[in-house]
């Protein structure tokens, strides 16, 4: 599976995030958001947990749409996980800054900023 930080084209990093949540590899899934996972809003434990919530999940990835702003570009992209009876739709945003002089491996990483997928939700 590819690394997060080492894909160079947003729809690639969908497509290994999808690859990690349908091998119910949460730890791989967890370190698609910014700083190490940490930018999910839990910690490691707590991210298993939540997403662990999945059984069989089988994800689809939209065509998304990429924009910049103010030093960063963004791609925004539907993402539906299918779960048994259960389907959870949302949108995951990806992030990187511009090739700013100075700028981290981190920063240039397509990572996840955010997303409205939810699978702790019953």
């Amino acid at each position: 599976m590819a690394q997060p930080s080492l894909a160079k084209r947003p729809e690639d990093v969908l497509d290994a995030f999808a690859a990690a949540i349908e091998a119910r590899d949460w730890r791989s899934v967890r370190a698609f958001w910014a700083d190490k996972g940490d930018r999910s809003g839990m910690d490691a434990r707590l991210f298993a947990e939540t997403w662990g919530r999945l059984k069989a999940p089988s994800v689809v990835i939209g065509e998304g749409q990429q924009e910049g702003a103010a030093g960063s570009i963004y791609y925004t992209a539907p993402v539906v996980i299918t779960d048994g009876d259960r389907t959870i739709t949302g949108d995951v945003i990806l992030r990187r800054v511009n090739n700013v002089p100075g700028a981290s491996a981190e920063q240039l990483r397509w990572h996840i900023d955010s997303t409205t997928l939810n699978p702790g939700k019953p």
